[in-house]
């Protein structure tokens, strides 16, 4: 049995009765008798044997994304588009979310450059207005190398078609201006694109890295689409404002309605939701079949009707346009303004050849085609069932086919079945139901059907590690700093300074008592931003005063302590006879094959790094650490099952009863197929059941046990423990992390954290801590919707509605148990129809399981629940959490809670309640704000900066650091710790190679017209004088002229004074200057007085005179040969170039 792709040998078959059709050429044809995933066999064969454009239209849009990956098995992945619906949620006052926008002008370009396409729909998008062909190919412009267009006619057009201006391009929809370079991150482009233009003429185009704002390969052109489907100008908001103003005027409508538009339109410039207004702007519209050329034919795949289905989606609009805020409602577009009516749809249908499929009526003049087709039944795990039915159908003639998502799936099932059917063909490839089909002798399965889980294919697109960290770290004016030597000060902004003849930048830092300290630019890497108390303002430090001091000397002394407690667990572990788990087995690589969904380059890493620690003799000791719904447990589980294969016991730790009852789901029903026995212990159990569980533990009859800390009870003993797997360690009490602590000499412990751990925090802890960072997101899964608002009732109402109306569930999150079932009852009479369930931690055991059980499995649309559900709970149905009170809570928690929904590939929704007319402060505000701004997966840096990185500090170092975390900032603090380490372990701390001192006289800075913006300009400031290597430089110069254009001639000599310092440093000088009779002098400290012999040497072999002043510090000086001082500053890096060769050659020799 070999296997390959379905889509090649599927070129064999063709769809009986499809050629008969073709013969008959009816306007109107009935399809009857498919089953299974059989219409995407007729499909697909339609598009492969008339060679047309097809537009099919389903019932929804779930049917729709699963009908796009079924055809896309049959034929190639690139001719099958899927057109999303742009009103998901009618009348939600919202914009169409970007990614859909993107998906829809991927359709409409292939139709508009004549692509022969099949497009799957909702029928919804039949009735749907969108602009017309002859506007959208206007509004499209296609730049290429040498077209002649200035930077600001370019400008001002992606301004008026819906970009956002930015001082660093980072998402979709928005572009940058620095010279003449013009960065944008337009729709349909795998990478943003940086424009660069030589005078009024595009000089190349690149694709750039959105984290790294590195160019990439060149391209000859681009195409860039609006950000809106329909746009306005300045004119037609006017007019449309005009109009509703009168318009209220003559209804004696109150007009508060129009002023509060006219701001956000006009003053605001903020277009969110305008399309729910259309008719107001007289724009021509088109349907998606305008698009569609002439010949194409159109596919009716649904039971009911046409008409029906038009009534349903007309009758929907009616029904949520009841339920939009009451202040809008006499000025939004009534549905027959946003939808064609009945007669026009109907007869732009009847212009095109349509075959319906399994339509219960079609018109009368139909040919009816009949075929035969029938779906197996579902046989779970029933392999002798499975094989009887292959038998019978092989031994009647028919091809037997089998179909898995992937290689690895593929090859187990050729495993179970080669044997027995060795006459089975197996391919990779997804249908969620297979059929069978008399007319063509097929009998198809699909894997789906095996084990009783749809596995869909993996779109993959380039891969995000995390979100750009440039960001994060920034300083804007106002921001608190810490400047090593001085401490805390609040920075003000950069400011240039005249010295003499010469200009350069100085950061400006305020301390106590209006003191202002002025730091040169070689010196902006003592100062980081201030990362410390979660709120609050820190104290400014005092000028002159010893208090710095003492507190760095005071935190020294603490860490030195943790230090060598880190370094004698680390030793005692190094030291320490442990399990050596024995390599992978055939099962092993049987299990990983059946995961769902191929791991990500950081999961596989994470795994190979547990796998060698587990096989090597010392006890494992690492923490995993990923960002919410990265896939640790996915990680772990491989663990798990190799502990087990090796005869080992395993011991998952969970912080909450809910938490540990899903895990042992999750690990029940992914290891089913394997003898792997599984058992949970917590307060959901009666004493009984426990010590029956108990018992099966000691006596090896279990082989994973999964519990919160009742497992590590003195009563729980395991006969042969090996692994232990701790999620969330922080979570736990003093005790039992003891008694984890004890464990970690015993076995083998996997901890588990969703708590970003910072990478200063991740370096300083190398070799006393092992980490796994998963910084890759998940593939499939959308950006959560996220909007914080007042409570109202209308909000509440429309969330859970629209919930519920696309068949999925919802969170409410209330932190108090008080008055759960007061919002229940509010709930139920603002929802009659939602079947609402209260659920908190101090309920009954057996409730509280019932309860979730009955959630889970789908029985209660909304869950009103305490933070309960916080941590791990995953519940892909659940797309919608409304918090309410979430000004209460921390930024932690609410990323956290944020992250329970979104964990399908559905859009999801995060709302986030304050109360009703009531004051909260500006730092919940702020935290808010970042919630609703950062919504990529992997924001965890982004949005809680301060919050997260202070507790995972405290997940690694403990909560008695806090304080001085606090006081003397995260960054120094972990410098620090670094250095406690190193002097433990009898090293030297290094030395700061950018502790030297430069006075050269050249005006080396940044000029304000060359980086513009002030984070931008000090970033780049402090990333250059915290280079270390002169290879690090150059990186660095070509990352600015890539980004900003050619370098100005003050920004090279900082370059050049850059390398100087680098070289002077690990030559070990502290200062280099040139004097006023034109000498370089180079001092050293009196401990590197041993480079004097090489500085003989090289002095020695040249024409150059020197001297060498034996003092404190020591000087060497040279006379330079030139005077002017751009030709100085090259001279002296000659010199240093010159020196420092010869002295890696004399350490080499």
């Amino acid at each position: 049995m070999g296997i390959t792709q379905f889509s090649q040998a599927w070129n064999k078959f063709h769809f009986c009765q499809l050629n008969k059709w073709i013969e008959d050429n009816p306007q109107n044809a009935l399809f009857s008798g498919i089953s299974g995933s059989s219409d995407a066999f007729l499909i697909s064969d339609l598009f492969r044997t008339t060679k047309k454009s097809i537009i099919v239209f389903v019932e929804s849009s779930k049917k729709a994304e699963n009908l796009v990956d079924e055809c896309r098995t049959f034929i190639d992945d690139e001719s099958v588009l899927m057109f999303p619906s742009r009103d998901a949620v009618p009348y939600n006052l919202k914009s169409p979310f970007g990614p859909t926008t993107e998906m829809r002008y991927k359709v409409l370009s292939s139709l508009l450059n004549g692509n022969l396409s099949i497009i799957i729909t909702p029928y919804t998008t039949l009735s749907q207005k969108i602009m017309t062909r002859g506007n959208l190919f206007k509004k499209i412009i296609r730049i290429q190398v040498g077209d002649q267009i200035t930077i600001t006619e370019l400008s001002s057009w992606l301004v008026e078609n819906g970009f956002r201006r930015e001082n660093q391009v980072a998402d979709l929809g928005t572009f940058s201006v620095r010279g003449g370079i013009l960065d944008i991150y337009p729709f349909l482009t795998e990478n943003p694109v940086r424009i660069e233009f030589w005078g009024d003429y595009v000089e190349s185009i690149r694709q750039f890295d959105v984290f790294t704002q590195k160019s990439q390969e060149s391209v000859k052109n681009v195409e860039i689409f609006p950000m809106r489907e329909f746009l306005f100008n300045d004119e037609m908001i006017e007019n449309a404002i005009e109009k509703m103003h009168s318009f209220c005027s003559e209804s004696k409508i109150d007009e508060m309605v129009v002023h509060k538009l006219e701001h956000q339109w006009k003053s605001s410039g903020d277009y969110e939701g305008i399309e729910w207004f259309l008719h107001w702007f007289d724009l021509p519209a088109s349907s998606i079949l305008d698009y569609l050329g002439s010949d194409s034919i159109l596919v009716w795949n649904d039971v009911l009707t046409i008409e029906r289905r038009l009534d349903e989606s007309k009758n929907n609009y009616n029904r949520h346009l009841e339920r939009a805020p009451s202040l809008f409602l006499p000025v939004l577009s009534p549905p027959e303004k946003l939808l064609f009516n009945d007669n026009d749809t109907r007869s732009s249908i009847d212009f095109y050849k349509t075959v319906f499929i399994d339509t219960t009526d079609v018109p009368e003049s139909s040919i009816i085609y009949k075929v035969h087709f029938s779906e197996q039944p579902q046989l779970p795990h029933q392999l002798d069932a499975l094989s009887e039915d292959f038998k019978r159908h092989h031994d009647n003639g028919f091809h037997c086919m089998l179909l898995c998502p992937n290689i690895g799936h593929a090859e187990r099932i050729q495993e179970l079945l080669g044997d027995v059917c060795s006459y089975i063909e197996i391919y990779i490839g997804f249908l969620g139901k297979g059929f069978i089909d008399f007319d063509n002798k097929i009998l198809l399965y699909s894997e789906s059907q095996i084990f009783n889980r749809i596995v869909k294919p993996i779109k993959i697109k380039k891969q995000k590690h995390g979100i750009p960290l440039s960001n994060f770290d920034s300083l804007t004016p106002q921001d608190y700093v810490v400047h090593e030597d001085h401490g805390i000060a609040k920075f003000i902004g950069i400011e240039r300074i005249k010295t003499s003849s010469l200009e350069q930048d100085c950061m400006v830092l305020l301390y106590a008592d209006n003191a202002k300290v002025y730091v040169p630019v070689e010196d902006f890497h003592k100062v980081q931003k201030y990362v410390g108390k979660d709120t609050g303002e820190p104290s400014l430090s005092k000028i002159g005063s010893q208090a710095w001091e003492k507190l760095k000397t005071k935190t020294r002394e603490s860490l030195k302590e943790m230090a060598q407690e880190l370094i004698d667990l680390y030793a005692k572990r190094e030291y320490l006879e442990g399990i050596r788990f024995q390599p992978d087995n055939l099962w092993q690589k049987e299990f990983e094959d059946s995961f769902i969904y191929d791991a990500t380059q950081d999961q596989l890493k994470a795994v190979k790094e547990i796998k060698e620690d587990m096989e090597s003799s010392k006890p494992m000791d690492r923490l995993i650490c990923g960002d919410v719904g990265f896939g640790k447990t996915e990680v772990a589980m491989r663990a798990a099952f190799k502990a087990v294969m090796s005869g080992y016991q395993v011991a998952i730790l969970a912080p909450t009863t809910i938490l540990a009852a899903q895990h042992y789901t999750t690990f029940t029903e992914r290891m089913s197929d394997f003898p792997v026995k599984i058992e949970v212990i917590s307060r959901f159990l009666k004493n009984k059941e426990q010590k029956v569980v108990l018992e099966k533990v000691a006596n090896s009859k279990c082989d994973i046990l999964i519990g919160t800390h009742r497992i590590l009870s003195e009563d729980v003993t395991f006969k042969n423990l090996g692994l232990l797997i701790v999620d969330e360690e922080q979570r736990f009490g003093v005790n039992h992390k003891e008694r984890l602590k004890q464990l970690r000499f015993s076995v083998d412990v996997l901890s588990m954290t969703a708590t970003p751990i910072p990478r200063t925090l991740h370096m300083s802890l190398i070799g006393t801590r092992d980490l796994s960072i998963i910084n890759t997101p998940p593939r499939n899964r959308l950006p959560v919707e996220t909007k914080v608002a007042e409570y109202h009732d209308e909000i509440v109402r429309n969330a859970i509605d629209n919930e519920i109306d696309r068949g999925g569930q919802v969170f409410f999150v209330n932190n108090r148990i008080s008055n759960l079932e007061q919002l229940r009852d509010k709930i139920e009479q603002l929802v009659p129809r939602a079947r609402v369930i209260t659920a908190h931690g101090q309920m009954d055991e057996k409730e509280l399981e019932m309860i979730m059980k009955e959630f889970i499995a789908g029985r209660f649309d909304v869950m009103i629940s305490t933070v309960i559900i916080e941590n791990g709970l995953d519940i892909p149905n659940v797309n919608t959490i409304i918090i309410n009170r979430a000004d209460a809570l921390g930024l932690s928690q609410l990323y956290q809670l944020r992250g329970r929904v979104g964990r399908s590939s559905e859009q999801a929704f995060a709302y986030f309640l304050t109360p009703k007319n009531g004051a909260i402060s500006e730092v919940s505000l702020k935290r808010l704000r970042a919630l609703e701004q950062y919504t990529d997966l992997g924001s965890g840096f982004q949005i809680a900066m301060r919050d997260l990185e202070i507790r995972g500090a405290g997940n690694i170092l403990g909560t008695s650091q806090h304080g001085f975390i606090a006081a003397v900032g995260f960054e120094l603090y972990c410098r620090l710790l670094e250095d406690a380490l190193k002097e433990i372990k009898g090293e030297k701390p290094v030395r700061n190679l950018n502790d030297v001192k430069i006075e050269i006289p050249i005006e080396a800075y940044i000029p304000l017209e060359y980086i513009n913006d002030g984070a931008t300009r000090i970033s780049t400031y402090q990333e250059l004088s915290s280079v270390r290597t002169i290879e690090s430089v150059s990186e660095i110069e070509k990352s600015i002229s890539d980004r900003f254009g050619p370098l100005p001639k003050s920004v090279n000599s900082l370059l050049l004074l850059m390398r100087i310092k680098i070289f002077a440093g690990l030559l070990g000088c502290i200062r280099v200057a040139i004097s006023r009779e034109d000498k370089l002098v180079l001092y050293f400290d009196n401990e590197q007085g041993s480079f004097k012999d090489s500085i003989k040497q090289i002095f020695g072999n040249s024409e150059r005179e020197f001297e060498v002043a034996y003092e404190t510090p020591i000087s060497i000086k040279t006379l330079l040969a030139t005077k002017k001082s751009e030709d100085q500053v090259l001279e002296v890096l000659g010199i240093l170039s010159e020196i420092s060769t010869v002295v890696d050659k004399e350490k080499n020799d």
